[in-house]
């Protein structure tokens, strides 16, 4: 039997076994809320959130076979983990029930709306597994991809793309047509590429989901970009920011005017990094409005406006008509064009405080892309007040972190101390044998009057030479230091500095 008084466990210290998981099915997992652990001398731990009755043991017992050993653990990490580890199951045999029991010839534009209407339907079934899992890994993107023999799920995790699953390509134009309804897509329109959005609920969650197709040879290729509106906007130090590079950020936030960039490539969490800005700023005594593409957090106090092309309303016109709002502090969601660029100036140079972002590779490089955009010289210098650039590196997966012995290489091209070494992941359960778990910011400050416009003056002629290769070596050191921490890879840092 068990003990009335279980042991408390932290689920995060505790490696699963899938083969244990999965004797349990999982209708019985989750209408008692457990899980099967692992197997310990002979007995199979089960973690519970409130002490199971006599027949409840006695049906797992039977199940599994052998004497049983109850742990307690938070019925949400529980719950967590049920979706983790019986969704690949469950999406298979969602599969195997559309090719025995759908068929594209049977269905029609016409009668396709109201035959997917019903949850119990299989392709449902596998759409739904599949973006929970993809909210699971906390992907950003989800890839479906038709091929000439199957199609590929694919999922972009911490910046890199995994492969999920294959499915038929008999399946694939069913989940197709499945997430095009889901976002309310035009279902016989194959040839021309599409946009949509989802508002998808998970437990006591919601998603946007934004939904692209694009017509390949093989058929119309879906990416899905999951919206997380249930993330907390961090503080800027927990995003990867020292104490000392905090307290920069927030003196150029206390200027009344002037104009504040964040530059990196797509996918470096600038909007990120801009929402934790604004969250520094007292709304109260303040008037902010944003305008952004699409509005990914909602920030309490501030005015945000969602770019929406389809009426015209781009980022110059909101700009425009947010200018006429008495506005204190204006976030743009990013400067893509020369009217932009040049509105956002003006503003930021007539009592504005504007903050932006950019997609430029280093601090400096956004001078250039100003200029490029017909933005006069002297304007740049009067408005900008400080850059910060910054790329994304994966940190090491604190549960199966280890250390090694770096080679001669990475010696030499970390300037390692005698005996110092350094560390990477083995791969577990908890980072899905990926050895990361999360990101990091690396990243260069620079003021904007003083350290990029006074280069620029000093070596004008060499300045669009040189700029690149300055910008990247202080974002080497930055991402060095993580390096030599513990905190990311070598590799991380060949990846993403090199």
């Amino acid at each position: 039997m068990f003990s009335a008084k279980m042991e408390k466990v932290n689920m995060e210290d505790i490696s699963l076994e899938p083969d244990i998981v999965r004797k349990i099915p999982e209708e019985i997992a989750r209408d008692n809320c457990l899980i099967a652990l692992r197997r310990v001398n002979g007995k199979v731990i089960v973690a519970v959130d409130e002490i199971p009755d006599v027949t409840l043991v006695e049906e797992l017992k039977f199940i599994l076979g052998v004497e049983l050993e109850f742990v307690k653990s938070h019925r949400e990490k529980i719950h967590d983990l049920i979706n983790t580890y019986y969704c690949k199951e469950n999406l298979n045999h969602a599969l195997k029930d559309i090719k025995e029991n759908e068929s594209v010839s049977q269905l029609t534009a016409e009668n396709i709306s109201d035959r997917y209407r019903f949850q119990n339907s299989p392709v449902i079934k596998a759409a739904n597994y599949i973006i929970n899992k993809a909210i699971d890994e906390r992907a950003s993107d989800l890839h479906i991809e038709p091929f000439q023999e199957d199609a590929a799920i694919r999922m972009r995790i911490d910046g890199i793309i995994h492969e999920y699953i294959r499915i038929s390509t008999a399946v694939y134009p069913l989940l197709c047509t499945r997430i095009k309804i889901m976002a309310q897509m035009d279902i016989a329109e194959k040839r021309l590429p599409q946009d949509g959005k989802v508002k998808y609920t998970r437990g006591k969650f919601d998603y946007d989901i934004r939904v692209s197709t694009l017509p390949t040879i093989y058929g119309e290729k879906l990416v899905l970009r999951i919206l997380y509106r249930d993330d907390k906007i961090e503080d800027l130090n927990k995003l990867g920011f020292s104490r000392k590079d905090e307290e920069k950020i927030k003196n150029m936030l206390n200027r009344s005017s002037g104009l504040i960039l964040v530059t990196g490539p797509t996918g470096s969490g600038k909007t990120t990094t801009v929402y934790s800005m604004i969250s520094n700023i007292d709304a109260r005594e303040k008037n902010i409005v944003s305008i952004e593409d699409p509005v990914e957090y909602t920030l309490e106090g501030v005015n945000q406006v969602n770019v929406n092309l389809k009426t015209g309303l781009d980022f110059a016109l909101g700009l425009r008509s947010t200018l006429r709002q008495d506005p204190d502090v204006i976030m743009l969601g990013e400067i893509r064009d020369e009217e932009t660029a040049h509105m956002a100036v003006r503003a930021a140079v007539t009592g504005h405080l504007v903050i932006s972002t950019l997609h430029t590779n280093s601090s400096a490089e956004s001078v250039i892309r100003l200029k490029d955009m017909g933005v006069p010289e002297y304007f740049i210098q009067d408005a900008l007040i400080g850059v910060i650039s910054q790329k994304l590196v994966r940190k090491i997966c604190p549960y199966c972190r280890v250390e090694y012995v770096p080679s001669s290489e990475e010696i030499k091209k970390l300037k390692l101390s005698s005996g110092q070494v350094l560390y990477r992941g083995e791969g577990c359960e908890r980072c899905n044998y990926k050895s990361y778990r999360g990101r990091t910011v690396i990243y260069e400050i620079s003021y904007g009057n003083g350290e990029i416009m006074n280069f620029f003056k000093n070596d004008r002629l060499n300045f669009e030479d040189n700029i690149k290769e300055l910008g990247r070596a202080s974002m080497r050191e930055n991402c060095m230091k993580l390096v030599k921490s513990g905190v990311t890879t070598y590799g991380e840092f060949l990846r993403v500095c090199s």
